[in-house]
């Protein structure tokens, strides 16, 4: 049997099933199925008919996916558990961006609490200075020009660590909050 045909028996069998429900309601859960099946399908590394059968018997057979959506829609239950391999890709997508987020936000943090160190380590070398004419700005990690004079140490300082230190307690604070999703 073809691919598609697999995949159309199934959906056509899951709609009779589902025909205690409206038709609008049949037809949406219908399509959120044939793209819950075709997400896994592009997940298989063979696209034979062995992993079309696998995907469709992870899900169940029709008759008991439908009535699964039945007693969601009529019962106020909980939706069917037959598409766990997306609900994995999806918990995996969350513990990686909550895994960018800890890294950009503790790494910043990290990065401005470094910099006011070095400020204070190192106050000739680390700042912000203003050329003699006043028509250029220097920010770096060397020794200032002679002809160039420091703009705020103190205030440089002030911000950087203190944006350092609020930065980490916003990334602490939002992480936690994230990793209720994850």
């Amino acid at each position: 049997m073809a691919r598609s045909a697999l995949i159309h028996q199934y959906l056509s069998e899951l709609q009779t099933y589902l025909s205690r429900a409206s038709q609008m309601r049949a037809e949406e859960i219908v399509q959120e199925i044939e793209s819950h099946i075709f997400d896994m399908l592009a997940l298989c590394p063979s696209q034979d008919e062995a992993a079309i059968s696998a995907v469709l018997s992870r899900l169940g057979t029709p008759r008991e996916l439908a009535a699964g959506y039945l007693e969601h829609l009529t019962l106020g239950m909980p939706p069917p558990q037959g598409l766990k391999p997306l609900s994995r890709v999806r918990r995996g997508v969350s513990q990686s961006l909550y895994w960018l987020f800890c890294c950009l936000g503790y790494g910043s943090a990290v990065l401005l609490l470094a910099l006011a160190l070095a400020k204070l380590c190192l106050p000739q070398s680390v700042g912000i200075w203003l050329s003699e004419h006043g028509n250029s700005l220097v920010i770096a990690f060397s020794a200032a020009d002679p002809q160039a004079h420091a703009l705020g140490t103190g205030w440089f300082l002030l911000l950087t660590a203190l944006s350092g230190g609020g930065l980490w307690y916003l990334t602490r604070r939002i992480s936690a909050v994230l990793r209720l999703f994850v």
